[in-house]
């Protein structure tokens, strides 16, 4: 089949920003990288001569979709993995592997650390022992794969009169420790809060409560005679170890500090979350500064002297006044180039900003959509994957495959296995790309993929990991929703009784009958749904049904989200059932970000009078009248007029594609100047769409290009707020 390429060019007048997530649609960045559609990018706010390092980070708190990522100074990823679980204090330790803090899985359930080397292939978890169950905030690596960590324990009944007088509580303690173990695992040191610390010097603020961390350490460091620097927050105390005996050497900050302060008028850190010996007696403190007055958190550095015991102040870099002060998480590293990297952690604070001994901001940057982050480092990287890692989307349109070979530049293409059974070894497409979009299979099945890459020489890796999908393609005005009519009985639908609901779901002659003989004491008591439908934001949806009852009753029928908050996409109310058949119609514009996995249901519990339901739709409307339900391969190129327009603030750009064909939307503005680009990559024959999200823009006129072949056409769009 004949190749082209095809360039669509969005001019555009506003502020220019480094990547935005607001295209909602899977894409390969300007370095190659190909990303899901939920990928958490940052925005990139100074970048004058940065360190070189790689950026080691986690989207924290990322909806559902969280994410470990390796990006370079332009803010373009050159590693991710989209976890099932948060793992945070992802970083190089002095061995060469990247570790990683994970929920569960590999080795063993529990938490842990999982350790990957410089081919991104899992090496081994590290996991506390001796009853002692593994903390999320520290583990530390150590040049011959000797390694420390923290560990945790709930200690029940715990009398609070043994430690403060008058004090009649009885509560649980969470204690901390932390391990010594040889690069074999064998633990040779262990050091636990109860015999070094006493619980009444914890911090007021968690000593009152019911449920006490103790100490709540979060950082280790080994300090330039090899001794161990701990960091204990709710302390507010960082703690010199002596790493043979355990004997504590000294103790700065806290109830039991021994230095005196100079130049620092805040006297001392304050609920800090990391520490790192910097040699000589200096020490590197992200102080969070719960307990300062006012709160402020800031990076901090202290000369020891211990023969006169004084801590002066000898730099410092506060977060700027009138901005959010770190009260949780957050870490500061010195780098290389002498400049210091400082982690803010919370959500409306750059995640990184990297400043001179002089204090200027020399790099900063945060995710886009302001997820928070445990820990930031940057660290010297040069991973390269030995296989493809795959990642498959479904939509309406078409089916998504995402193949990265991470780090490896050496590609020619790539050769994608696909069958209907598993461990497929039959190739169904090539590409020269890491994205490859797929509208040509049968429906209604189940595909199975893989992915190898051939080099420049012809050598091709190992395949990728294995996944499967289920193909339902659909154009505009067609139904995205399976067996609606239930001719194919249940099949596709989910039934649910909760809330002390006793019902029955029958299927009478292609009708949906629920009996219900009692119907709880919710309105979700007896529920069905249908999950994995695709709502792109700003786009218009019909939703139909048919429904009767026994008598006069009232359900909840709505298009939402499967998961999290359940939001009502469709924002619909309740619907009045009467005991003559009535067609419902409810159009409404997706308002949210765009799902992937939104659900239509149905809840009808809170009564007992049986209902009846049929004829479920739910279409795309497809204003333009661009879609040829007729023939799903247009004839032609075609570029349609934007919707809406005027818009504010999205709009939607449909285009149709001939043939296979190379795809690039760029964005410039009104003077022709480039400001980035939004897609990049190959696309079968068919019709298409972008949305793009112009939030953050003026006002103002817009021009859009597509060229393809001899075919260009140029049109305008407005923006009005």
């Amino acid at each position: 089949m004949k190749v082209c390429y095809v360039f669509i060019i969005v001019f555009l007048i506003g502020v220019v920003s480094s990547v935005s997530s607001v295209a909602q649609e899977t894409q390969i960045l300007a370095n190659g990288v190909s990303v899901p559609s939920d990928f958490p990018f940052v925005e990139v706010y100074t970048n004058n001569n940065p360190d070189t390092g790689y950026i080691f980070i986690d989207n924290r708190g990322g909806g559902g979709r969280p994410y470990n990522i390796i990006f370079n100074n332009d803010g373009l990823p050159i590693w991710y993995m989209k976890t099932p679980d948060e793992r945070r204090d992802f970083k190089v330790q002095a061995n060469g592997w990247a570790t990683m803090m994970i929920r569960d899985g590999y080795g063993g359930s529990g938490w842990g650390f999982i350790a990957l080397d410089t081919n991104y292939n899992y090496v081994k978890t590290f996991r506390t022992v001796d009853g002692y169950s593994t903390d999320e905030h520290e583990l530390i690596v150590l040049p011959d794969s000797s390694y420390f960590i923290i560990g945790r324990k709930d200690i029940q009944n715990v009398h609070m009169s043994d430690y403060v007088p008058g004090d009649n509580r009885t509560v649980t303690v969470r204690e901390g420790c932390f391990q010594e173990f040889t690069a074999n695992d064998e633990m040779i040191f262990e050091w636990k809060a109860f015999d070094h610390f006493n619980l009444k010097d914890v911090e007021s603020d968690e000593l009152n409560l019911s449920y006490i961390r103790f100490p709540h350490m979060n950082a280790i460091s080994i300090d330039d005679d090899n001794n161990i620097i701990l960091s204990s927050r709710h302390l507010s105390e960082i703690t010199k170890i002596n790493r043979q005996t355990g004997d504590i050497i000294w103790r700065l900050g806290g109830a039991n500090n021994q230095f005196t302060f100079i130049n620092d008028p805040l006297e001392g850190p304050s609920w800090q979350h990391s520490v790192s010996a910097l040699g000589n007696n200096h020490y590197l403190i992200f102080d969070n500064g719960n307990g300062h007055q006012p709160q402020v958190s800031r990076s901090v550095e202290y000369e020891l002297n211990t023969n006169n015991m004084t801590a002066t102040l000898v730099w410092e870099y506060r977060n700027p006044p009138n901005t959010s002060f770190s009260h949780y998480m957050g870490d500061t590293q010195r780098l290389p180039n002498g400049n210091t990297l400082i982690n803010w952690a919370v959500g409306d604070r750059p995640k990184l900003t990297e400043v001179t001994p002089g204090g200027e901001v020399a790099y900063e940057m945060n995710f886009v959509d302001g997820w928070e982050c445990y820990r930031v480092s940057r660290h010297p990287w040069h991973g390269i994957a030995l296989a493809p890692t795959l990642i498959i989307e479904a939509h309406s349109s078409h089916i998504t495959l995402l193949f990265n070979k991470f780090g490896d530049k050496n590609i020619d293409h790539f050769n994608i296995y696909g069958g209907t059974s598993p461990h497929p070894t039959t190739i169904l497409a090539t590409s020269d790309q890491t994205l490859k979009e797929l509208n040509n299979l049968d429906n209604n099945r189940t595909y199975y993929f893989r992915v190898t890459a051939v080099s420049n020489t012809g050598q091709e890796s190992d395949y990728s990991n294995e996944e499967n999908v289920f193909v339902n393609i659909t154009q505009p005005g067609a139904n995205l929703v399976l067996n609606g009519d239930f001719s194919d009985n249940k099949n596709n639908w989910t039934w649910e009784l909760q809330a002390g609901a006793q019902a029955e779901w029958n299927i009478d002659n292609g009708t949906s009958y629920f009996n219900i003989t009692n119907g709880g004491s919710a309105i979700y008591g007896v529920q069905i749904r249908q999950n994995g439908k695709e709502l792109i934001k700003g786009e218009e949806y019909v939703f139909e049904f048919d429904a009767w009852a026994d008598a006069s009753r009232v359900i909840e029928a709505k298009v939402g989200q499967d998961a999290g908050d359940y939001i009502n996409y469709s924002k619909i109310g309740f619907s009045s059932i009467l005991t003559s058949k009535k067609h419902f119609s409810y159009t409404f514009t997706m308002e949210d970000p765009t799902d992937y996995n939104a659900r239509v249901v149905f809840n009808s519990g809170d009564s007992d009078i049986n209902l009846y339901i049929d004829n479920v739709t739910l279409k795309l409307v497809d204003p333009t009248g661009i879609a040829d339900l007729n023939s799903n391969i247009p004839k032609k190129y075609t570029l349609a007029d934007n919707y809406p327009n005027p818009f504010n603030a999205t709009t939607r750009i449909n285009y149709k594609l001939a043939e296979d064909s190379k795809v690039n939307i760029s964005i410039f503005n009104i003077s022709g100047q480039y400001i980035t680009t939004l897609v990049n990559g190959f696309k079968g024959e068919g019709n298409y769409s972008v949305t793009w999200n112009a939030a953050k823009y003026s006002s103002g006129i817009y021009f859009y290009k597509m060229v393809a072949g001899s075919f260009i056409e140029t049109k305008k769009m407005l923006l009005l707020k």
